[in-house]
Formats: structure tokens, sequence, C-alpha cells
């Protein structure tokens, strides 16, 4: 019997496949470097996916740690709104008792006269009333005996430049003017300013 080493071999040997390789536990050498070829595959795509999901972990801890500032944010500007809106409905209230006539000026004049006819001549101070006005508060007045002297010594004009519930008093030695919605403007702003703070 002949070597196989001994064999001559003139011809080419087409698809002759002379044996297979064998690995560890009688598994294909092909099939083997696949199976790694795959697991590298599967470790590659472990890794970006662990990156992929420590930068969204890391873009979520930013964005729920910039959450308390937004809300604060958020919550100064519905202040602002509230406050806004509670103005304007004070002021709509204020507007329409006030063209109802429900605000009587009558306290605003019995002060102006306790206080600007003792410091004026007989006769100097004139009180101007809105013409809606005016009647119901001399008759205020006048019901009040402690202010006769007082209003006997003013003289009363219907000046349909005084809004409604407005005052206006003048003497010889200056000129007060009482207008609800300036007060109103002035709480407004006060209001206004407490809350910024």
């Amino acid at each position: 019997m002949t070597s196989m080493s001994s064999v001559p071999v003139s011809a080419r040997l087409v698809g002759l496949r002379l044996h297979t390789r064998r690995g560890p536990g009688g598994v294909p050498e092909a099939p083997r470097a696949r199976a790694l070829l795959d697991l590298k595959r599967r470790n590659e795509q472990r890794v970006a996916d662990e990156q992929a999901l420590r930068q969204l972990v890391a873009a979520a801890k930013t964005q729920v740690a910039s959450i308390p500032g937004q809300v604060r944010g958020r919550t100064d500007e519905v202040a602002a709104l509230a406050v806004e809106l509670g103005l304007q409905i004070a002021r709509e209230l204020v507007g329409a008792a006030l063209d109802k006539g429900l605000l009587d000026p009558t306290p605003t004049v019995a002060r102006c006269l306790a206080d600007c006819v003792h410091g004026s001549d007989r006769g100097d101070l004139t009180v101007r009333l809105n013409p809606a006005d005016a009647e119901a508060v001399q008759n205020a007045i006048a019901a009040q005996p402690e202010l006769a002297e007082e209003a006997a010594a003013a003289r009363f004009v219907a000046d349909a430049s005084v809004p409604r519930g407005g005052v206006r008093a003048e003497t010889g030695a200056g000129r007060l003017r009482y207008d609800p919605m300036d007060v109103l403007t002035r709480i407004c702003d006060e209001v206004r300013r407490e809350a910024s703070t």
C-alpha cells in the first residue's frame, strides 16, 4: 500500500473537500467563527445601547433638574396673571357700582366740610359733585346736625365733569379732589408692586 504523501497530484482537483476541521466539542470551525462574530456584533450593539441609555439618562436628569426652575417661572407668570385678573375684576365692580350710584360720596363731603370750613373764610368752600350724586349728598349732609353750620357755609355745585362718587372741594387755600377710580388705580399699583416683590 502506498502512502498518501507519495501520490503525485498532477491534475487540478476541483470541488474536492479533503477534510473539515473541528474545534473543541466537535463543532465545525466555520460556524464557530460565525458564532464568535455574532457574539462580537451583539457585544458591540450592547455597548452602543448602554452608551445611548447613559446619554438618555443624563438628558433626563438634566430635564428633571430644570423642572423646579420652570415651575417657579410658570408659577410667577400665573400669579401675575391672577393679580391682573383680580385687579381688572375690581375695576369692573367699582365701575359698575359707580355707574349705579352705589358708592356714596357723603363721607368724603362730610370730611371736607369738617376739615375745610374751619380753615377758610365763611362761604369760601365750593363742593363740586356729579349731578347724579348732588341731591342725595346734600340731603344726607342736611340730616347730620353736627355739620349744619359747615354745610350752610359751603356752596354745593352740580358739575358733570366730576365722576360719579367723586368730590372736588375748592377753597382759597387749595383744592381737594377725590375720585374713586383714582383711588382704585393707586391701590392697583400698590398691589402690583407688592406682588412683584
